[in-house]
């Protein structure tokens, strides 16, 4: 399964792909977080983290927990590696 490279949001359906300028389908980003060829938002990796620990939360034991998983992953990202 694919992820977001941005977010690591897994890209299981077409409607879960973000747009191209074009409007065709975008491989490596949610449609969360690209649309129309540019990123919705503008981050740095440490304000991405914070805002994603609500969805990684889940079998973690506090907000660190989260942030220490998500650490593991985004700086991999094809967004954030470049940082």
């Amino acid at each position: 399964m694919n992820h977001c490279q941005s977010c690591y949001m897994p890209l299981k359906e077409a409607k879960d792909h973000g747009t191209n300028t074009d409007g065709g389908q975008n491989a490596d980003y949610c449609v969360h977080c690209y649309a129309k060829g540019k990123f919705t938002y503008e981050s740095t990796l440490e304000q991405a983290v914070e805002n994603n620990i609500p969805w990684w939360r889940d079998g973690c034991a506090n907000d660190d927990e989260a942030r220490a998983k998500i650490m593991e992953v985004f700086p991999t990202l094809k967004r954030w590696a470049k940082v």
